[in-house]
Parts: structure tokens; C-alpha cells; sequence
């Protein structure tokens, strides 16, 4: 295994900024009822624990190369702006102006391939995704390629009046462009036992269910850390520029949209990537289940885990302060990311 250096994107917005909220509200008055559904308060409040992220990276992927924090300006007060391996990078530093301002985080990941110094071989992260035990670099990347599990699934839209039904309509938009560049049977006859490798255990039998349909419906969408390449964004960019720019000028999020899980579809199709199984697990954290997820955390279940904000939680501060705790019992130690 040798891969060149490896760096970690994570995008983050805190919601409690004045003048940030002055602004969004200002865009926000002009948009359609079902954008506003879809772009609920969930979608930018803060946790205060994404400290958490960073001493998850430094303790369990010492192996990172840089970490480029996106920001629309606002800088967390416990980030340590000197340390080597962090890359401060403003919405302006990489998204071009006329898609300027923007509080849709689809023109803010599409338009990756812009930051400078940014490497080829990259780890999209969210800020709501903490990693609690070792990952190692075969698990992203193995000389050069990226690793994944390419699992088909069916795609069953619900409506679009709430942001994970939206988000439907935009793997529908996604699905359309892999099935415009990609012919399914042509892909995975030429890479069969990347698609039906043993690895993906009882989620294989998934792709065989859809093993008679000529176009790719969808696929499994883990909501994890993902391994990306930045000449992905670019070749995607060149083929559809009108499509991109389309995404890129909706100031909030939008079903006619695309978004960045057709980088990882299309990374699947070309077939340019190791076969492995996903860990970790995607949580959705409500008012009924947050004490078993904070214990889920203390115990380590998950090597990684995606706790998921939902706009239906009622104890917002109690939630919040009851994983942060759980958080702080795991990763006590401050990070050198930290002041």
C-alpha cells in the first residue's frame, strides 16, 4: 500500500453567529414554502462539540495529512489557527462569487475541487460525524484508490416537504447523470467481483435483487467519512457545467439539484476503487433514544459514528449537553488543533 498524501474536508457553519444569521435570514424571506421545509433550523444550529472532531482525527488517523475546516468566516475560539496541519478556507477562498453567499451545503462540497492545495486523495467529513476508535489508511485509501462498498439499493422517493425526503429527489438527479455516462451491466461485468464481492456480507444480496435491471437504480448511501478524488469533481464539472452552475446558484438547498454523492456513484462506476465493507453507523438522534446513543459512544460501539440533527427535537440543551458529556469521557485530551 502507498498512497500520496491524504487530507480531511470538513465543512462547518455555527449557527449562533449574528451577523451569519442576519444574512441567511435575509435570503431565507425569498425562497419557496418547500426550500424552507427542506433547510429547517436543524440543518445550521450548533453542537459545541466539534473540538470532538478534531481530537477523534489527531488520536485515531495520525496518518492525515492536512485538515481544511470550510467556513462562511467564523472561526471556533478553541481552534489553534498556528498548527501546521489545519487549513482555514473561506466560502470566498474557493466558491466563485456569483454563487456567493450560500447556505447550501451542495455548492459548498461541488465546488471542492477549487481550494488550493488541496489533495487529489480526500476525506469528506461532516461536522457531525466523530470518529472513536483507530482507522486505519487501507480503510480510505489503497495506492491511490479510493475504498468502498458498491451496494445497489432501490430509490423510493416520499415527497419533498422535509430535507431527508428532498434529499430523495436529488439521488434521483444523480441517478439520471450516472445512467446518462454509465451502462450498468457494461460496468459490472467488467468489474464483477468489485460488485459482488463477499465483503459487502448480507448487503450483496441487495445488488443481486436488482441484478436484471439494465440502468443503476441507487445506491447504499452509508452517511459516513468519505473517500473522494478531486479529479472526480473536475471530470464531473467539465461533462456537466450546466448542471453544476444550476446547483451552485440555489442559495439554499433545492430537489433539482445534485449533490456530492454523485462523486461517490460515479468513483463506483468507473470501477476505480478497493471493494470494502463501511463501519461505523449513522444515528438520528431524537428525544427518545439520545441517552442510549450517549452510551453507545462511552462504550465505543462504532469506530465512527454520524449523529444525525433532527428539527423534531424538543430537549435541544439537554440533548446536546448529555452526548457532548459522553463525548468528553471518550476523547478527554485536548488535540494540538486545539489552544
Amino acid at each position: 500500500m502507498k498512497n500520496d498524501p491524504i487530507d480531511i474536508v470538513i465543512p462547518w457553519v455555527d449557527g449562533n453567529d449574528i451577523e451569519w444569521r442576519s444574512i441567511r435570514n435575509e435570503y431565507r424571506g425569498n425562497i419557496e414554502t418547500i426550500q424552507q421545509g427542506a433547510n429547517q433550523e436543524s440543518r445550521f444550529r450548533s453542537w459545541d462539540n466539534l473540538q470532538y472532531i478534531f481530537r477523534g482525527i489527531e488520536n485515531f488517523m495520525p496518518w492525515i495529512n492536512k485538515v481544511y475546516l470550510i467556513t462562511w468566516g467564523h472561526i471556533p475560539k478553541f481552534l489553534n489557527k498556528e498548527n501546521e496541519r489545519l487549513v482555514i478556507v473561506r466560502h470566498e477562498d474557493y466558491i466563485p462569487k456569483e454563487y456567493l453567499p450560500t447556505f447550501n451545503s451542495d455548492v459548498i462540497e461541488m465546488n471542492y475541487h477549487r481550494i488550493k492545495g488541496l489533495s487529489n486523495n480526500f476525506i469528506l467529513f461532516n461536522d457531525d460525524i466523530f470518529i472513536l476508535k483507530e482507522q486505519k489508511e487501507n480503510y480510505y485509501f489503497r495506492n491511490n484508490q479510493i475504498c468502498d462498498e458498491a451496494v445497489e439499493r432501490a430509490l423510493c422517493p416520499k415527497g419533498y416537504e422535509s430535507d431527508s425526503k428532498m434529499s430523495m429527489y436529488r439521488y434521483v438527479n444523480d441517478m439520471m447523470v450516472i445512467n446518462k455516462y454509465f451502462k450498468k451491466r457494461e460496468v459490472q461485468k467488467k468489474h464483477f467481483f468489485k460488485w459482488y464481492n463477499l465483503k459487502y456480507g448480507t448487503k450483496l444480496f441487495r445488488t443481486l435483487a436488482l441484478r436484471y435491471y439494465y440502468d443503476f437504480d441507487f445506491f447504499t448511501v452509508p452517511h459516513l467519512a468519505t473517500s473522494m478524488k478531486k479529479e472526480t469533481f473536475e471530470k464531473i464539472w467539465d461533462l456537466e457545467p450546466e448542471l453544476l452552475d444550476a446547483t451552485s446558484r440555489n442559495k439554499f438547498r433545492d430537489y433539482s439539484e445534485i449533490n456530492q454523492y454523485l462523486v461517490r456513484f460515479w468513483q463506483l462506476c468507473e470501477g476505480d476503487f478497493y471493494p470494502r465493507r463501511t463501519e461505523g453507523k449513522f444515528i438520528r438522534v431524537n428525544d427518545d433514544n439520545y441517552k442510549d446513543v450517549a452510551n453507545q459512544i462511552r462504550r465505543k460501539e462504532y469506530p465512527m459514528v454520524c449523529l444525525n440533527d433532527l428539527d423534531s427535537i424538543q430537549n435541544f440543551e439537554l440533548i446536546k449537553a448529555e452526548i457532548n458529556v459522553a463525548l468528553e469521557e471518550v476523547l478527554p485530551n485536548k488535540s494540538s488543533f486545539e489552544v
